[in-house]
């Protein structure tokens, strides 16, 4: 491919810049790959200059820009930075001959078929069936969900806002939780009891609920005193793969998706080891007399540290 395509990753933390052409292999390459921190830039068009201006060779074309942020008519306010993109001004600018902006979500489910067994990390064992949707769905900053739909001999890609879906208790200590919560929040969602946004909140609420002061802690050092057998730390890492597990169960079921779960975000990738236990996992087979329905759906985390780019160029090949 002559000219690659530009493809990146716009979050409310990095942004993340790469090169992508098919490979040979039916893959895709992910070449002159940069990550830039969104405080240092007062405008994405700063950011976008600095990594294009060393480029050398082909200048790219075509740009797809995956951005954490409501798109409309070819504009998005990012959600969490203060930073707007237009297609045709971007177009304009930096004389691409296009631009498209897709949900981040999209770019991260679509990379899913792209990508080879070894990037992915098997959670649970099962066998997909080939002909229904897989969903694409975990925590990070906040809870994405996608579902991919084989359509022929290509996919659709379904973006969704399933992580905003009411928690859903189901034990004692679960309903405390809510209960605690719900003080301070009108609505208490999937995100916020799993999400990297929501465990400061989380975690006051479990040293409400035990009578303790609230002292922020990082979610590596939460996780640390986990496996050291402090009580709270312990029990904010068993709620909240419990409630994931349990949700991308409920997605599974209602979205019929026999061709597989894949758990992302970097959430899902730091708590799988409690995302494994009997206990989390019972949690996504256990539906009553439709148990049998899950037992053969697989787990698996996605691993791939430039899927989002991946997806995003793939996308923009469906568009062609």
């Amino acid at each position: 491919m002559k000219y690659p395509i530009l493809t990146a990753d716009i979050g409310g933390t990095n942004a993340r810049f790469g090169l992508a052409a098919p490979g040979a292999d039916a893959g895709w390459g992910i070449e002159r790959f940069a990550k830039f921190s969104g405080d240092d830039y007062a405008r994405f068009e700063d950011v976008l200059a600095d990594y294009l201006g060393p480029l050398s060779g082909p200048r790219p074309r075509n740009a797809i820009f995956s951005v954490a942020g409501p798109i409309s008519d070819g504009e998005v306010q990012l959600t969490n930075r203060d930073w707007h993109l237009s297609s045709a001004h971007l177009c304009e600018v930096f004389g691409f001959e296009r631009v498209e902006l897709v949900n981040d979500f999209a770019a991260m489910t679509r990379s899913v078929p792209e990508l080879s067994d070894d990037d992915f990390l098997a959670v649970k064992p099962g066998k997909a069936d080939k002909n229904a949707p897989i969903l694409v769905a975990g925590p990070g900053t906040g809870f994405g969900v996608g579902y991919l739909v084989p359509i022929k001999q290509s996919w659709h890609v379904l973006t969704t806002e399933g992580g905003h879906q009411a928690y859903s208790p189901q034990t004692d200590r679960e309903l405390e939780l809510l209960k605690i919560l719900q003080k301070s929040h009108d609505f208490v969602s999937l995100e916020l009891v799993s999400s990297g946004s929501g465990l400061p909140h989380v975690h006051a609420a479990l040293c409400e609920r035990h009578g303790r002061p609230y002292s922020p802690l990082s979610p590596a050092v939460i996780r640390e005193k986990a496996h050291q057998g402090d009580q709270i730390s312990l029990e904010i890492c068993e709620i909240r793969a419990a409630t994931v597990m349990g949700a991308i169960g409920d997605m599974a079921l209602s979205g019929g998706a026999r061709g597989g779960v894949v758990l992302a975000g970097g959430v899902s990738e730091r708590m799988i080891e409690f995302f494994r236990t009997d206990a989390a996992m019972a949690r996504f087979i256990n539906r009553g007399p439709r148990s049998d329905y899950m037992a053969d759906i697989p787990i698996r985390l996605l691993t791939h540290p430039h899927a989002a780019l991946i997806g995003g160029a793939a996308l923009l090949r469906d568009m062609s």
